[in-house]
């Protein structure tokens, strides 16, 4: 069992302790979840910053298995787990009010139907016998004899590519993958992705290659190296009194969060409200470090992360 499958074992061993002592001990088991939750939250947001900091990574080579693969992190399993805490914290409270029962189901059920990305990660498998696209609820196996041989086209999502099929009816799937013609992974140069599907569909000589170093220097042969860069462009730099201000605001917001959660009678829907309260504090604060550190890059001029 690999480490991600061993995280989720343990997590789920977690949750199920949670649960029992949660029939003696509730309020410890409100505040394991919600401490549990903010840190996985935490973790996966760091994480995911790290990487957006970095250049592209090139696919991975698997010459047991002769395939390139794209990289899988920790940051959606992270995630889960988060919602996982989520769960538990209203499942606790079910012998109290319905609406912890709705709920936590609700939240179970989300992750039973992003359990193949939590499991396995996102991602693409390049084989010479075609693509495994491993999606949120399942995965499409696509021979290469059924694209059409055109270059993939960049989404909205730096991430997603979608295909152009010649002959649709040879791509078949497991799990719940409603959307056949779009691919996403979690990490990878798209150039160089897109360049690799492409280069395979029009050229059925270099597909025995897949799997080697050779063939993965020479598909990355000519693409420079780029920092993704989407932080630096998708955050202004604040001034000091806007971040100043976000940061009183955050504080402010998150602490009437905690003094609902006090005062308020946990059959109400008042938990709910001071929920979204929090939420919207700690957003406050990510945007306050978020401009503050553009606009240091502004004024030191550097063109690396800060």
């Amino acid at each position: 069992m690999d480490g991600r499958r061993k995280v989720i074992v343990a997590g789920l061993g977690v949750f199920a302790a949670e649960l029992i002592t949660g029939v003696w001990y509730p309020v410890l088991v409100y505040v394991a979840c919600l401490a549990s939750m903010f840190i996985l939250v935490g973790a996966a947001a760091t994480l995911g910053v790290r990487r957006n900091r970095r250049p592209w990574a090139t696919l991975l080579v698997d010459e047991r298995d002769r395939s390139f693969r794209t990289p899988v992190y920790a940051n959606n399993l992270l995630f889960g787990l988060a919602v996982l805490q989520l769960a538990g914290f209203c499942l606790v409270g079910i012998h109290e009010t319905g609406a912890g029962l709705v709920a936590g189901l609700l939240f179970t059920g989300m992750l039973a139907l992003t359990w193949r990305a939590l499991w396995r990660g996102a991602g693409l498998t390049l084989r010479p016998s075609g693509i495994e696209a491993g999606k949120v609820a399942g995965a499409l196996i696509i021979p290469w004899e059924a694209l059409a041989p055109e270059r993939p086209v960049r989404g909205d999502n730096p991430l997603l590519l979608k295909l152009s099929y010649a002959r649709p009816e040879l791509v078949t799937m497991t799990g719940w993958t409603p959307v056949r013609d779009e691919v996403v992974f979690e990490d990878g140069d798209p150039d160089l992705v897109a360049r690799a599907i492409a280069t395979y569909a029009a050229e059925p000589g270099r597909r025995h290659a897949i799997g080697t170093l050779a063939e993965l220097e020479r598909l990355a042969a000519g693409i420079p190296v780029r920092r993704r860069g989407w932080i630096r462009e998708s955050v202004e730099p604040a001034p000091t009194r806007t971040t100043v201000r976000r940061v009183i605001m955050g504080l402010l917001l998150f602490g009437g969060s905690v003094a609902v959660a006090n005062v308020a009678d946990r059959q109400s829907w008042a938990n709910l409200l001071g929920g979204l309260i929090g939420a919207t504090g700690m957003g406050q604060l990510y945007w306050a470090v978020a401009g503050w550190r553009a606009a240091r890059r502004a004024r030191c001029g550097a063109t690396g992360p800060a």
